[in-house]
C-alpha cells in the first residue's frame, strides 16, 4: 500500500491521478471525504490565473476539479459509490491489486500550515496530467488501439508508457487495450468532455494538431460560458498562467500548440516546479522530462545533414545530438545520476 500524505508532492502521473481521486472523494479510502470546495478556495486564494480566473472564482463548489476526479474515477475503475474497484477500469480489482499512492489515513490536513500547500501541488501537477492524459488518449486512438497493458508482443508500447508514468502493471487489468482506455477517458457520457469532443476526429491528427484543437476548444468554451465542458483545459490554463511567472522558458509563452512549443513548455514546467519547491519537487520535475522524451519518441528522427552544409553529421533519432547549420542543440539533464538528453531548441516532429 502507498504511504503518502496529501501534502507530499506527487512524483509521477499515477500519484497525480490518485491525489485527485483522494481529494475529490472518488477512491475507496476517501470515505466520502470530498474536498472540492476546499481546493477551489485554496486555488482562488493563491493568485490570478488570466482567462481562467473568472471561471474558477465563480466555481465555489469545486465543480471543475470534481468533474476531472469523476472522470479519473471511471478510468481507474472505482464503483459508483467509491467503496471499491469494480474491474471496469484499468485497476485490478483483486486482493493485492490496484492501490492508491496515498495511505488509507491520508486526508485533508486542517492543521497544515495553510491550504496553499494543496493549491501548489495542484497547479504544479496539472500540466503533467493534461499532457499525460491527452497523449495517452491520442495514442490509444491511434497506434496503441489494439495494444494491451500486459506487455506481451502486442502491447509493449502501452505497457512501457504505463510503467514510465508510475504504474505497477502487475496491479492493472492486463487485458485492457488502447481502444478500451480511450473509451474510459473520452466516451459519450464522460465528465472530462475535453477528450470526448475530439474522439471522432483524433485518429486523423498528429499529437500537436490534437493538442492545438483541444486548447482551441477549451478557449472557445470559456468564451461561451461553457467551462463545465472543458474542465481539463480550465485547470491547465490556470496552472500555465501560474507557472509562467516561475520558469524562464514560460515567460512569454502562450499555451503550447506547435511542435517546438510542446518541448519548450514541458521543459519550462520542469524548471518552474523545481524553482517553487527545490527540496520536494525534484521527482515531479523528472516526470515532466520523462514525458517529454516519450512524446518526442513518436516523431520522426533527424534527417541526415550533408557534411558540406553543416560540417557535422546529425545523429539519428530524437534523443541524439544534432548539428544543423550550426544551430542544433541538446540539453543534457542529469537527474539522479542518469543523464537524459533532450532536444530543447530543435525537436524534430512528424
Amino acid at each position: 500500500m502507498g504511504g503518502k500524505k496529501l501534502t507530499e508532492w506527487p512524483e509521477n502521473l499515477k500519484d497525480i491521478i490518485d491525489w485527485f481521486l483522494r481529494v475529490g472523494g472518488k477512491d475507496k479510502e476517501s470515505n466520502g471525504d470530498d474536498n472540492k470546495r476546499k481546493i477551489s478556495a485554496a486555488v482562488n486564494a493563491l493568485g490570478d490565473y488570466g482567462a481562467a480566473s473568472s471561471v474558477l472564482k465563480a466555481d465555489s463548489t469545486g465543480g471543475t476539479f470534481g468533474r476531472i476526479a469523476e472522470g479519473l474515477q471511471k478510468f481507474i475503475g472505482y464503483n459508483g459509490s467509491c467503496t471499491d474497484l469494480d474491474g471496469t477500469g484499468i485497476g485490478l480489482d483483486t486482493v493485492g491489486g490496484y492501490a492508491s499512492s496515498y495511505s488509507n489515513q491520508a486526508k485533508w490536513d486542517e492543521n497544515s500550515n495553510n491550504p496553499a500547500t494543496y493549491a501548489h501541488i495542484l497547479l504544479c501537477s496539472m500540466p503533467l496530467l493534461y499532457f499525460g492524459i491527452s497523449y495517452l488518449f491520442w495514442m490509444c486512438c491511434k497506434g496503441w488501439k489494439l495494444k494491451t497493458i500486459a506487455g506481451d508482443n502486442n502491447g509493449s508500447d502501452l505497457y512501457s508508457f504505463m510503467s514510465l508514468m508510475g504504474y505497477d502493471t502487475n496491479k492493472l487489468n492486463s487485458g485492457v487495450n488502447g481502444q478500451q482506455i480511450a473509451e474510459l477517458l473520452g466516451s459519450e457520457n464522460d465528465p472530462i468532455r475535453d477528450l470526448k469532443d475530439l474522439h471522432s476526429s483524433v485518429s486523423t491528427m498528429t499529437y500537436p494538431e490534437f493538442l492545438k484543437q483541444m486548447n482551441q476548444n477549451g478557449k472557445d468554451k470559456l468564451g461561451k460560458n461553457q467551462a463545465a465542458n472543458a474542465p481539463l483545459y480550465v485547470l491547465y490554463a490556470a496552472s500555465h498562467a501560474y507557472l509562467q511567472n516561475k520558469g524562464k522558458s514560460l515567460k512569454i509563452m502562450e499555451l503550447p500548440q506547435t511542435k517546438s512549443e510542446i518541448a519548450k513548455a514541458l521543459k519550462g514546467y520542469s524548471e518552474a516546479v523545481t524553482i517553487l519547491n527545490p527540496s520536494n519537487a525534484q521527482k515531479l520535475s523528472t516526470a515532466y522530462n520523462s514525458l517529454l522524451t516519450q512524446i518526442q519518441s513518436v516523431f520522426h528522427p533527424d534527417p541526415p545533414v550533408p557534411p558540406s552544409s553543416s560540417g557535422a553529421a546529425a545523429a539519428g533519432g530524437v534523443l541524439g545530438t544534432a548539428a544543423v547549420g550550426g544551430a542544433g542543440a541538446a540539453l543534457a539533464m542529469n537527474v539522479g545520476g542518469i543523464t537524459t538528453t533532450l532536444k530543447s531548441l530543435i525537436p524534430i516532429f512528424r
